[in-house]
């Protein structure tokens, strides 16, 4: 006779640029590595499993042995005496067996109860600023800086000329007026029109066609405009590229305190369930400063889940019933991590992305020099970023363990 593994017939399981900021310090400190905690309940999954399985491969052959032992008397007219001991043994042996087939799901789920609970508190506590926010300030500060068309001296010496011009000579023509207010709304340093678009456009078209129009006497003007004309279009271009990532991050901010939310609501319910203190969990966890305080609690939460299990298990009227509710929230914290991951994959992409559009403007030859020089004084703080986010992150790495977590290991 063939018995299934435990494996087989194991019920399976259900299945900016402040946001920028905001989205990327939201993640620092995250640790990709499973905690002690994690490993700790697998190898107490598996190995209880393997045990299991032992039993189960022991049971195996001792029934196989009975029901052979039992076919051959049969046709060498054994004692009724000694049939009814064999079958006596075969009937004990095959009711082990349906125990050890009971207890495999339960300790499976159990163990991966305590799992997923522990994984849900990692999140939670990591969904905190820290660091990362203080490396990546200098990069985003900086970036922010480029398009402050007021802060290159093409740009206000060019203006000086205009304004002294347009002073004099310029403010009785309407469609002056109207390039002035635009040179104007773009060059405030507190001004929330951003560098590219229509008003943009209006400053380049009407500042060429002036040119066009300028008397010989007006020579520092003229000369000054196709500088300021460079230097403008090249930092509106660059604008309008860098808008594009930094729409990214705000999705993913978006999308970051979505998780955080869904995260807490499903903490708040695991912990009601399963018994555990909530004040006890905001000052022994996300308020300690400490690794091993907070390791110390969730085994304190380990702990406490086993009890309330063994609890529900003990009760004619819920044993059994817990299993369903645990591996939902099994489920439902694996659908976390694995979003989770997804985000830090998209967040990588948007730093390479920067690294892309900073390398591609660097370039003195096809640019002017003074933009160039900014745009390449970023690459020490985006490398300081990139180092500490590769450091912290390896999305691929986490979302592989978030695929795999529930699985026995061999």
């Amino acid at each position: 006779m063939r018995i299934p593994s435990i494996n087989q017939l194991i019920i399976p399981m259900k299945k900016f640029n402040s946001l920028v900021i905001l989205a990327l310090l939201a993640f620092s400190q995250i640790s990709f590595a499973q905690t002690e905690i994690s490993e700790q309940i697998k190898t107490d999954r598996d190995n209880q499993l393997k045990e299991l399985n032992e039993k189960l491969k022991t049971n195996e052959e001792l029934v196989n042995k009975l029901t052979e032992k039992i076919a051959a008397a049969d046709s060498k007219n054994a004692s009724d005496k000694d049939k009814i001991v064999d079958l006596e043994k075969l009937q004990l042996a095959l009711d082990n067996r349906l125990k050890i087939l009971e207890e495999a799901p339960k300790t499976k789920i159990n163990l991966n109860g305590q799992l997923a609970f522990t994984e849900l508190l990692s999140i939670q506590r990591d969904i905190q600023p820290v660091e990362l926010f203080l490396t990546s300030q200098s990069f985003f500060d900086q970036l922010g800086n480029i398009g402050k068309i007021q802060q290159y001296k093409s740009f206000t010496s060019w203006k000086n000329e205009f304004d002294k011009w347009y002073a004099k000579e310029g403010q009785n023509d309407a469609m002056v007026g109207v390039l002035q207010n635009s040179i104007s709304l773009i060059s405030t340093a507190s001004a929330a029109v951003p560098l590219y678009g229509t008003m943009v456009n209006t400053a380049i078209s009407g500042v060429t066609s002036l040119v066009g129009n300028l008397s010989k006497k007006e020579k520092e003007l003229y000369e000054r405009s196709p500088e300021m004309l460079r230097i403008l279009t090249v930092t509106s271009q660059f604008e309008q590229q860098k808008s594009i990532i930094d729409h990214e991050w705000v999705l993913i901010n978006k999308e970051l305190e979505q998780l955080q939310k869904e995260n807490t609501q499903l903490l708040e319910e695991q912990m009601a369930y399963f018994g555990i203190d909530k004040n006890r969990y905001q000052n022994r966890y996300l308020n300690a400063t400490l690794d091993a305080d907070r390791e110390f609690f969730k085994n304190e939460c380990r702990k406490a889940i086993s009890e309330k299990i063994a609890l529900l298990e003990k009760s004619q009227e819920t044993r059994g019933k817990w299993l369903g509710q645990v591996e939902t929230y099994m489920y439902k914290v694996q659908s976390l991590r694995l979003r989770f991951g997804q985000l830090t994959t998209r967040m990588q992409a948007n730093i390479e992305q920067y690294e892309h559009l900073i390398r591609l403007y660097s370039d003195a030859t096809k640019f002017p020099v003074e933009f160039t020089t900014k745009i390449s004084a970023l690459n020490n703080p985006l490398n300081n970023l990139k180092n500490k986010f590769y450091s912290s992150f390896n999305p691929a790495k986490y979302i592989e363990d978030s695929a795999v977590m529930y699985i026995e290991r061999q």
